[in-house]
């Protein structure tokens, strides 16, 4: 059956988020969660269970949260437009450089920075996203 059928419930539900928007509000929360970590005077807190606990629990956790972002990208490739779907994942990949050398410079600057912790280092990961989302939004995919 060839033509041009209807948008479905995912795309015209998708559509109504507007990426623009929801970038923005992406991008706002990572800077807040950015600027309430840096303050937190507890960075760094001691586990309570034993390091192979902690290992295996991030493991499977990092597994499992792999396959359901996973499924959940096969979800939007298949339902978004390709060109939205494109600056978000090109936004990713920004995200994901600036977070390791973020990291890499705060590491550097440890003694003066202090010990980064979770929080500061998942707002990078959020602010830079929504930055990276807009720089390809401003200059187009192929620029």
């Amino acid at each position: 059956m060839t033509g041009n059928a209807s948008p479905g419930i995912w795309q015209r539900f998708c559509r109504l988020l507007k990426p623009d928007w929801m970038f923005g509000f992406i991008l706002l929360v990572g800077l807040s969660l950015l600027a309430v970590s840096i303050f937190d005077p507890n960075e760094v807190r001691q586990a309570n269970v034993t390091p192979a606990v902690k290992i295996i629990g991030a493991s499977l956790l990092v597994l499992l949260i792999s396959y359901i972002a996973t499924y959940a990208a096969a979800l939007d490739r298949r339902k978004l437009e390709d060109y939205f779907f494109q600056m978000m994942a090109n936004g990713a990949i920004v995200a994901i450089i600036t977070a390791i050398f973020a990291n890499m410079v705060w590491l550097v600057f440890e003694k003066q920075l202090g010990t980064m912790s979770a929080d500061n280092l998942v707002a990078i990961l959020i602010s830079s996203w929504g930055l990276g989302y807009f720089f390809y939004r401003m200059r187009g995919l192929n620029a």
